[in-house]
């Protein structure tokens, strides 16, 4: 409740606040990354619950998200443009979609219409097997089942500290082997025709998300560089390209993930630390971006905030560990 509370206050303060702050630091020289899940067509496709609704936005949210954007002169840029080096004195911003939903396919259209690229990342085993992946099911059987979105979270963070093999088998006990079967084109990944095919689209990039979707932090370093090097054997086998990228389930890491991350041979690592990029990035073998969670809010309302870098969510969060007693 205090973080709703802080959340709401910090929102009412920027509406009036961020255009000064705008005004006064400027936009220039920094990189904003969002990362999206699935997409729906339409709020009546998104209330069929076929899949764990997080902040999926539907293509008309997304259309408007990505008019904002450019009505403030931002740049949107692919992956390997990052290694390539972006001017400074402009202002930069990358689309990234997770997972590998067949529902992203929307966003195409929508990318297409703009001419503005965007990155794909990619769980090999869901494509390879067309299995729905693990967080929509519990989501769409629990929500059939009558429990809370409370619970179902719970239920869901819970999982989150095993591996994948465990999380299998839990939902094979408490939903049958049926579960793994798509419900319908929202809840199921994209097949490897479509993959090839959006491999050859101008407008995207794809990039690695592991082998299982495996929360690494939870891995040994074998069993890292395996979900690594599992998932580029198959993007390899499908689009003929190696991956210069990789996104991390979840987006959990630590020096171990980093470490093989650069030894695998990827040159780009996202997060989902909210926060922008500064300008120039960092050199390295590996470079480490940031992203921000797109969501559902207006965005003619909310994106002064990205645009500062900070959300009301991160900024609470960096109030408490400065420790500050009343928060």
């Amino acid at each position: 409740m205090l973080k709703k509370g802080f959340r709401v206050l910090a929102e009412k303060l920027g509406f009036l606040i961020n255009p000064i702050l705008l005004n006064i630091k400027g936009e220039n020289n920094q990189l904003l990354v969002f990362f999206f899940h699935g997409i729906y067509k339409s709020l009546e496709q998104k209330n069929l619950s076929h899949i764990d609704p997080q902040s999926n936005m539907t293509t008309d949210q997304l259309d408007d998200f990505l008019d904002y954007f450019l009505n403030y002169d931002y740049k949107f840029v692919k992956p390997e443009e990052l290694l390539e080096g972006l001017q400074l004195d402009q202002r930069y911003i990358m689309i990234t979609f997770d997972d590998g939903y067949f529902n992203n396919l929307l966003a195409i259209e929508v990318l297409r219409k703009y001419k503005i690229p965007a990155a794909f990342f990619l769980t090999a085993k869901n494509i390879a097997e067309n299995r729905p992946f693990w967080w929509d099911i519990i989501y769409k059987y629990r929500y059939k089942q009558g429990y809370s979105l409370e619970k179902i979270r719970k239920e869901q963070g819970y999982l989150k500290r095993f591996k994948y093999n465990y999380i299998d088998d839990y939902i094979i006990q408490n939903f049958g082997i049926k579960s793994f079967e798509p419900w319908s084109d929202i809840d199921r990944p994209l097949n490897e025709m479509e993959v090839k095919s959006l491999a050859r689209d101008p407008f995207a990039a794809i990039g690695n998300h592991t082998s299982n979707h495996s929360i690494l932090t939870n891995c040994s370093k074998r069993e890292i560089k395996e979900e690594f090097i599992e998932s580029n054997k198959f993007l390899i086998s499908v689009t003929g390209t190696s991956p210069i990228s990789i996104a991390f389930p979840n987006g959990y890491f630590n020096h171990l993930v980093l470490e093989v991350a650069e030894e695998v041979g990827f040159r780009l690592a996202f997060s989902v630390v909210p926060k922008k990029n500064h300008l120039p990035l960092e050199n390295g073998k590996l470079i480490c971006i940031s992203r921000f969670m797109a969501n559902t809010n207006i965005i003619k309302n909310y994106g002064s905030f990205y645009r500062l870098g900070y959300t009301p969510g991160s900024l609470f969060s960096d109030i408490r560990k400065l420790g500050n007693p009343f928060l």
